[in-house]
């Protein structure tokens, strides 16, 4: 008699959206409840995650970024944007 295969991931169809969503964060939870050591790796990522994010916020407060910088190209043989 064969073992049965189990639940196959990869099977799985999950589009994006809400559910997709709530897919992922019930995978996670699942992998930090079942494997103690994951609990320290997903705390050290939230922590570091958040830490980015605020240091990206208080940079661009900082140097904001025009939009025109982002569109036009320079003038030929310039650095400056016309």
């Amino acid at each position: 008699m064969e073992p049965h295969p189990g639940i196959s991931m990869h099977r799985i169809a999950v589009g994006g959206g809400v559910m997709g969503a709530l897919f992922a964060l019930g995978t996670v939870l699942i992998v930090a409840i079942g494997v103690p050591l994951a609990r320290w790796f997903l705390a050290a990522a939230i922590l570091l995650g958040c830490g980015v994010g605020v240091l990206l916020y208080l940079w661009h407060r900082r140097k904001p970024v025009e939009l025109i910088d982002l569109s036009t190209p320079p003038a030929r043989g310039t650095d400056e944007r016309p």
